[in-house]
């Protein structure tokens, strides 16, 4: 399976200490199998460093039997349980998973996110909020990560190529 990674800089190594502790499925290196997607990140880190180009690294994943996946289809509840804890606690690898894929929280849905988790936070949970949040989640059609947050998982990956995109 390719897949890519879009920064400022060329990572032929993958450091699982750099990058944010609450995002999605936790602290990770971070990546995707839609091309796409890696470039709008490279165009984003790049803007926020000053830099006129982006970078795209691309790697093969193989998938091992002694790796522990969990991977969500789309925007479910689960799926939404477990980003919701990241993102408010930073788990700091508290979950057992050296690899988890599945939807980003991205633009078109960290509005709904951020409610659910606003609401949660005050103690305003309810079914009537859960179920409103998968509804309007169930509009969107997820684009993709594939975290890897033990070094065991990183060893999975096979480093290819890098490419430069315009910011």
């Amino acid at each position: 399976m390719l897949l890519y990674h879009g920064s400022n800089d060329e990572v032929m190594q993958p450091d699982l200490a750099v990058g944010r502790k609450r995002l999605d499925f936790g602290p990770g290196f971070y990546t995707t199998t839609m091309p796409e997607q890696a470039e709008a990140w490279a165009r984003r880190k790049a803007y926020e460093v000053d830099q006129a180009i982006g970078i795209v690294s691309v790697y093969t994943f193989d998938l091992s039997d002694d790796l522990r996946v969990l991977s969500f289809d789309g925007y479910s509840m689960e799926w939404l349980e477990f980003v919701v804890e990241n993102r408010r606690t930073g788990m700091a690898n508290t979950h057992s998973y050296d690899v988890v894929s599945g939807g980003i929280a991205d633009d078109r849905v960290i509005d709904t996110i951020n409610y659910y988790i606003e609401e949660l936070t005050s103690g305003r949970f309810s079914d009537e909020l859960l179920n409103l949040t998968l509804k309007q989640l169930s509009y969107q059609k997820p684009n993709d990560q594939v975290c890897f947050s033990t070094s065991r998982s990183i060893e999975s990956l096979t480093y290819i190529e890098s490419y430069e995109v315009a910011r």
